[in-house]
């Protein structure tokens, strides 16, 4: 009878399946590759790829030429990580922006108070600027207060590299800076130049919204009554919107606008009662909140002999119909769409001009009742 070894006899390995076999990692090239392609420090890289304007521009583009043929892409993780390291010390070190105006839009704000709106954006805008642990400074340009060249002057000894410029009226359509030294982003004044990233209420919204919302309320002869220099300062989006409103209607519910000059509105209270007359209107929609003062001027009652739907209610008038303007968010998202180029060194003005516009709200009110088919008893 035979005895065993007491040994285990090894299992034969099975032979290798290619099917099995982890592939081989891809490779991820780093700044250091491409710095020691290029022939430069890792820090340049990083700048380079940032577009700082502390890399010379062929530099910068010798660079990208690498970071193209290595087919180099950024680290989310890393970026998530490297963000949330910047949150962290972000209280730590004090940024400035500027918040330009100009001296021949101070209608629009009145004395940072009333029932004008570039209060409100500026309160979306610091909020904002606080938040990132920035400041946000005032500064006034036109007459009787700075030049463009001698802002240029104070922007760059105070370090201040991101400017939001906010409202400027229409006789301004250029403001010289240097922008190649500046993260720049407008607040409305589409027809300023340079042509800068914006954020702007949209207005041609607010509008449509206004004529769908008064006609559903019973009112068919809807009359827009605006400024002309707000017409060009908004890229005539009210009289747009009322247009694109206006072409699915009947010739006989369409109401000309009237657009008055700056100038002329000593005789609008006469202008408004003339246009009222002949066109027969039943509701007006307007952005001028100090029509309130002329209809009584006119002898008008609201809602009695016209309605009327305000395209820009303030906080002040939660009683009247209209479109509310969401003027702080406005500022805030200019605000943090320029902390995010500061952040990245996108200076100067940009090869393709971009727009964020926000929506309004409709606020029912008793200017604006609703009536079927009500008719204008003004005569």
């Amino acid at each position: 009878m035979s005895k065993a070894s007491g040994r285990t006899a090894k299992a034969p390995r099975p032979a290798a399946d290619s099917a099995t076999t982890p592939a081989p990692k891809k490779k991820y090239h780093t700044l250091a590759d491409i710095a020691a392609k290029a022939g430069v420090h890792v820090t340049t890289v990083s700048l380079a790829l940032r577009e700082h304007p502390s890399i010379p521009p062929a530099t910068r583009a010798r660079i990208r030429a690498v970071a193209n043929e290595f087919g180099y892409q950024r680290d989310p993780l890393l970026d998530a990580l490297n963000f949330h390291r910047a949150r962290q010390t972000q209280q730590a070190r004090s940024v400035s922006s500027a918040f330009v105006v100009h001296a021949g839009a101070s209608r629009l704000f009145g004395g940072f108070g009333g029932n004008h709106y570039q209060p409100l954006v500026y309160e979306g805008a610091k909020a904002a600027a606080e938040a990132r642990g920035h400041t946000l400074d005032i500064f006034v340009v036109g007459h009787g207060h700075l030049a463009p060249a001698r802002l240029n002057t104070i922007l760059a000894a105070r370090g201040i590299t991101g400017v939001l410029l906010s409202t400027f009226e229409i006789d301004i359509e250029q403001l010289d800076l240097d922008w190649g030294q500046f993260c720049a982003v407008k607040i409305e004044c589409t027809h300023l130049s340079p042509h800068l990233d914006a954020v702007s209420n949209d207005q041609l919204q607010v509008a449509r919204l206004a004529m769908r919302r008064l006609r559903k309320l019973g009112y068919r002869r809807i009359g827009l009554a605006t400024a002309r220099e707000d017409q060009t300062r908004l890229a005539e989006s009210f009289g747009m919107g009322v247009l694109l409103e206006q072409a699915s209607l009947p010739e006989a519910e369409c109401v000309p606008p009237l657009i008055f000059n700056l100038a002329d509105v000593p005789m609008l209270p006469r202008l408004i009662a003339e246009w009222m007359r002949e066109h027969r209107v039943d509701v007006i929609i307007s952005n001028w909140n100090e029509l309130f003062d002329m209809f009584a001027t006119a002898g008008i009652r609201l809602p009695q002999d016209v309605a009327f739907a305000c395209l820009d209610v303030p906080p002040s008038m939660s009683h009247v119909a209209g479109v509310v303007q969401n003027h702080r968010l406005v500022g805030k998202r200019a605000m943090e769409q320029l902390a995010i180029m500061t952040d990245a060194y996108q200076r100067g003005v940009p090869e393709a001009q971009t727009i964020t516009y926000i929506p309004g709200y409709w606020q029912d009110g008793v200017t604006a009742p609703g009536r079927p088919h009500h008719q204008s008893t003004w005569a």
